[in-house]
C-alpha cells in the first residue's frame, strides 16, 4: 500500500514505503515518570534540522507582493483618488495634539536607534545569533532596495510612479520610500519578534511613530509609507524563507512525553511522514494497539492552510471549507470530527488523545481502523460492499454531517466488510444542503471508478433514493472533487458526462440540470469586473459637466412619468411575444409577472438563470414538454431580435443617417464578428464536435420543429409573436423620447431610436448585468453626437435608466417569489 494524496491538512500514509530517501533515523530512549512509575518509550526518527523553510512565510510573501504592485498599479491608475485621499488624511492627522505629536517625533527618533539593539539582546538571549546576522542582512537589504527603486523613481526608468509617490516640497519631490521604515521591517521580520511581550509592542509602536512623523513632516506620501510597509515586510519574509527561520518542531521524545503524560501507554514511537501536507506522522505502539499520532507545528502548518485559503478564494461559499489559521482551532476540528464519526459508528480514525506539545506545536493519537481503501479495492468491490458505502453515507446525510472528502483514497472496506474512512475529514457539523450533496456527488464518482457509472447510480437510488442522486447531478464537476478522485479522472475522462448521464436517465422528463457553479473567481466575473471600471471610467466624468440641480429645477415630471408607463408596456411586449410563440393560451397575468421577474434574476442571479432559463421554466410549470417549451423561448427571442433590425434600419433612414447610426463600434468589435463565425466553422470541422452537435442538438430542434411551424401557421399566435416584439422595442425607444423631453431635449425620435438600438448593442457588448455601465456611455456619447448638451444626455440616460432597469427590480423580486409561491415557476 502507498502513501495517499489528498486535499487535506492531515492525510493517511502507509508504512511500507516510509524514509526511502531520508537521512538515518536515530532510535532515542525517554523515560515519562508517572504514577504508576518510570516509563520508557523508544523514539526512532532523523534529527530535526535547526532551520526549516516555512510554508507560510512563501503564502505571505506572495500575499505581500501582489498587494504591494496591485495597490501601485491602483494608485498610477487613480493619481487623482489618492492625492485627495493623502489631504483627507493630512487633515486628520495634523489635528492631533501638539504634545502628542511631539512624543511620536521623539519615539520615532529615538526608537529608530535603540530598536535593533532591543533586538540583538533578545536573540542574543536566546541563543541564535545566526538569526541575528540575517536579521540585520535583510535590514541592509531592504536599505539597499530603497536606494536603488528611489534613484529609479525619481530620475530613472520608473519615473512613471512619481506622481504616486512623491509630492512637491520645498527640497524638490519627497522621497517615493521611507528607508527607515522598510530597514526595520525587515529586521523585525527576520527576527520574528511577534509574541515576544515586550518587543512586540515597542517594534509597533516606533514603526507607527515614524511612518506618522515622516507624513506630517512632508517628507514622505500615504502612498509612499504603505509601499514602505509591504516592501519592508517582503524583504523580510524573502530573506527568512531564503535562508530558513529557525526551527520551533518538537522532537519525538517531547511528544512521546506529551502523550505519555496524557495517559497513553506508548512504548515505542516511529516517524513515519516527516512532512505530509503540514503533519509529521508517527506510528506509536502500545501494549494493546497501535496508534496514528499527527503533530501540528507551526513550521509547516502553513502549507495546508495556504492551498485551503486559496481554494476559499476559488470558490464559493459552502463549496469549500475556510482554513483554520490557528494550531487550536484546527486540532479540535480534527478531534470534534473524529468522535463524531464514532458517535456515529462509521469505522474512521477514533481520536484517542489531544494535547499540546510545547509553545508551537499540538499532536492528536487516533486508533484507526483496518482495511483496504477504493483506490486498493478497485474493481474488486461487491454488491454488498458498495450498499455499505452508501449505508455510511446515507448516515451522514441525516446526520447533516459532511465530510468533504469522499475520495477512492478515503472511503474504505473494514476487515468485517464495514464501510468507514480512513481520514476523519475537514468537514463540517449541521453541514448545508450543497455541502452536503458535494458528498454525495463525490461518493458517486468514486464509486463509479471503480464499477462503472452505470452501477454506482443503479447502487446509489438504492441506498439514498432517487431525489437524493437527481440533486447531486449539478455538482459532478471535476472541481467539485477532491484531489486524489481529479487525478483518477485524468484516466477516466468521459466518467463525469457519462455519470451525469446516467442521473438525468432518472427523469428524462424534467428540464435539463445545469451545473452548479463553484468557482467564486471565474474567467466571466473578471471580465465583468474590468467591464464596469471601463465602462465607469468613461462615463463618471460625465457627471463633473452636470449642475444637477438646475437639470431637476427645470425638469418636466410629466414626461418622466411617461417613461415609466413606456416601461410598463415593455414587460407586456415580451408577454405578448412569448405567448405568440406558443400553441397554448398563456395566462396574461403570469406572463408578466415572469417577464418582471426576469428584470429581477438578471441582476441578482448567475447567467444561467436568466431571461431563457426563467421564461422556459415558466412554460415547463404551463404544460410544455422541455424541447418545446425551449423552442418557444428561441422563437420569441428570434422574433425580438428582427424587430429589433427592422426597427434600426427604418429608423436610421429616417434620421438622415443611412443604414447605421452616426457613431460606430470599437473596430476590435467589428473584427471580432467575422472571426467568431469562423472559429464557430472550424469547430464544426472537428469530428468530435460536429457528432456532438448531431446527437445532442440536433434531435431536440426536431422534435420542436412541428410546434414552431404550428405556431406560424396561425394567424393569431403569429400576429401576437411579431406584434410583442414590435411593441418591445417601440416601447423602449419611447422611453429614451420621453427621457430626453424631460429635460427639454427636443431630438427627432428616429434620430433618438438610432441612439437607442445603436448604444444598446455598444452597451451589451459589456458583460454586465444588463449592460450596466457601457449603455450609460454609449447612450450619453450618442445624445450628445446628435446635438444634446452634454449634462442634458447624462441626465436623460439616466431617468431612462431608472425607469427601464431600477424600478422594476423591486417588482421583479416580488413577482419571483409571488409565482414560486403558487408554483408557477
Amino acid at each position: 500500500m502507498g502513501k495517499v494524496s489528498t486535499d487535506s491538512p492531515s492525510r493517511p500514509a502507509e508504512t511500507s514505503d516510509v524514509r526511502e530517501d531520508r537521512q538515518p533515523v536515530e532510535t532515542t530512549q525517554v523515560e515519562v515518570t508517572e504514577q504508576s512509575g518510570p516509563v520508557t518509550v523508544d523514539v526512532v526518527e532523523p534529527p530535526i534540522p535547526d532551520r526549516v523553510r516555512r510554508p507560510a512565510d512563501l503564502f505571505r510573501l506572495g500575499v505581500a507582493l501582489v498587494v504591494l504592485v496591485g495597490g501601485v498599479a491602483l494608485g498610477v491608475a487613480a493619481v487623482g483618488t489618492s492625492g485627495a485621499v493623502e489631504q483627507d488624511l493630512a487633515g486628520v492627522v495634523s489635528g492631533l495634539p501638539r504634545l502628542l505629536l511631539t512624543l511620536l517625533t521623539w519615539l520615532a527618533a529615538i526608537g529608530a536607534v535603540l530598536l535593533p539593539f532591543a533586538v540583538g539582546t533578545d536573540l542574543l538571549m536566546r541563543r541564535r545569533p545566526l538569526q541575528l546576522v540575517q536579521a540585520l542582512g535583510a535590514a541592509v537589504l531592504g536599505a539597499v532596495l530603497v536606494i536603488l527603486l528611489s534613484w529609479a523613481i525619481l530620475a530613472g526608468p520608473l519615473d512613471v510612479l512619481q506622481p504616486t509617490l512623491t509630492r512637491a516640497n520645498s527640497e524638490g519631490r519627497s522621497a517615493p520610500l521611507d528607508i527607515v521604515i522598510v530597514a526595520t521591517l525587515a529586521l523585525l521580520t527576520v527576527a520574528d519578534v511577534m509574541g515576544r511581550k515586550w518587543i512586540a509592542p515597542l517594534a509597533i509602536a516606533v514603526v507607527g511613530a515614524t511612518a506618522v512623523t515622516g507624513f506630517l513632516s512632508g517628507s514622505v506620501t500615504a502612498a509612499a509609507i504603505v509601499c514602505s510597509l509591504l516592501l519592508g515586510w517582503s524583504v523580510g519574509l524573502g530573506f527568512r524563507y531564503a535562508f530558513g527561520a529557525t526551527s520551533t518542531r518538537p522532537p519525538g521524545t517531547e511528544v512521546a512525553k506529551a502523550l505519555v503524560g496524557t495517559g497513553i501507554p506508548l512504548t515505542r514511537l516511529e516517524l513515519v511522514d516527516a512532512n505530509d501536507a503540514g503533519d509529521r506522522r508517527y506510528i506509536g505502539s502500545t501494549d494493546s494497539l497501535p496508534v496514528d499520532v499527527h503533530v501540528i507545528d507551526r513550521d509547516t502548518f502553513g502549507l495546508a492552510s495556504g492551498r485551503r485559503f486559496l481554494r476559499v478564494l476559488r470558490l464559493r461559499n459552502g463549496f469549500t471549507r475556510p482554513p483554520a489559521f490557528t494550531l487550536r482551532n484546527e486540532i479540535e476540528h480534527r478531534t470534534l470530527m473524529g468522535l463524531v464519526l464514532a458517535q456515529a459508528r462509521i469505522p474512521a480514525p477514533r481520536p484517542v488523545s489531544v494535547c499540546e506539545v510545547g509553545p508551537f506545536a499540538a499532536a492528536i493519537a487516533y486508533v484507526e481502523p483496518v482495511g483496504r481503501s477504493l483506490a486498493e479495492l478497485g474493481d474488486q468491490l461487491d454488491d454488498h460492499d458498495i450498499a455499505e458505502i452508501w449505508r455510511m453515507v446515507g448516515v451522514l446525510q441525516q446526520r447533516r454531517v459532511a465530510h468533504r472528502n469522499l475520495g477512492p483514497n478515503v472511503v474504505m472496506i473494514e476487515e468485517g466488510g464495514r464501510a468507514g474512512l480512513r481520514w476523519v475529514g475537514a468537514g463540517d457539523l449541521a453541514a448545508d444542503d450543497v455541502t452536503l450533496r458535494i458528498d454525495v456527488a463525490q461518493t458517486l464518482t468514486t464509486v463509479a471508478l471503480s464499477v462503472g457509472p452505470e452501477r454506482a447510480v443503479r447502487s446509489a437510488v438504492d441506498g439514498l433514493g432517487e431525489e437524493a442522486v437527481v440533486r447531486a447531478a449539478p455538482l459532478l464537476q471535476r472541481i467539485a472533487m477532491t484531489r486524489a478522485t481529479r487525478e483518477a479522472l485524468k484516466e477516466r475522462k468521459d466518467l463525469l458526462s457519462t455519470l451525469r448521464d446516467e442521473v438525468v436517465a432518472l427523469r428524462p422528463s424534467k428540464e435539463r440540470i445545469e451545473p452548479v457553479e463553484l468557482r467564486r473567481v471565474t474567467l466571466r466575473g473578471v471580465v465583468m469586473v474590468v467591464g464596469i471600471a471601463v465602462a465607469a471610467y468613461i462615463i463618471l466624468p460625465q457627471f463633473a459637466k452636470v449642475d444637477f440641480g438646475s437639470v431637476l429645477a427645470s425638469a418636466e415630471w410629466s414626461w418622466a412619468a411617461a417613461a415609466v408607463v413606456c416601461s410598463v408596456l415593455t414587460f407586456a411586449g415580451a408577454s405578448i411575444a412569448l405567448n405568440g410563440a406558443v400553441r397554448i393560451h398563456l395566462n396574461f397575468v403570469k406572463t408578466y409577472m415572469t417577464q418582471l421577474a426576469v428584470a429581477f434574476t438578471g441582476l441578482m442571479a448567475p447567467a444561467a438563470v436568466g431571461n431563457i432559463a426563467l421564461n422556459t421554466r415558466y412554460l415547463q410549470t404551463s404544460g410544455l414538454p422541455p424541447a418545446v417549451a425551449g423552442a418557444g423561448v428561441g422563437l420569441a427571442q428570434v422574433a425580438q431580435f428582427c424587430s429589433y433590425f427592422v426597427l434600426l434600419l427604418i429608423s436610421g433612414v429616417m434620421a438622415g443617417t443611412g443604414p447605421r447610426a452616426s457613431f460606430s463600434p470599437p473596430p476590435l468589435l467589428v473584427a471580432a464578428i467575422p472571426v467568431v463565425v469562423i472559429v464557430l466553422l472550424g469547430l464544426l470541422a472537428v469530428p468530435r464536435i460536429r457528432t456532438f452537435v448531431f446527437s445532442r442538438i440536433v434531435p431536440p430542434i426536431k422534435a420542436a420543429l412541428p410546434q414552431v411551424l404550428a405556431v406560424f401557421q396561425t394567424p393569431a399566435k403569429l400576429a401576437q409573436l411579431l406584434g410583442g416584439a414590435l411593441l418591445l422595442d417601440a416601447s423602449f425607444v419611447a422611453a429614451l423620447v420621453c427621457a430626453t423631453r424631460a429635460f427639454g431635449a427636443e431630438t427627432s425620435i428616429p434620430a433618438t431610436a438610432v441612439v437607442y438600438f445603436a448604444g444598446a448593442i455598444i452597451g451589451s457588448a459589456v458583460p454586465t448585468p444588463g449592460g450596466l455601465g457601457g449603455i450609460e456611455a454609449a447612450m450619453s456619447a450618442g445624445l450628445i453626437a446628435i446635438g444634446v448638451d452634454s449634462g442634458t444626455a447624462v441626465s436623460s440616460v439616466l431617468l431612462y435608466r431608472l425607469a427601464t432597469y431600477w424600478l422594476p427590480i423591486p417588482f421583479g423580486w416580488f413577482s419571483l417569489n409571488h409565482l414560486q409561491k403558487i408554483h408557477a415557476l
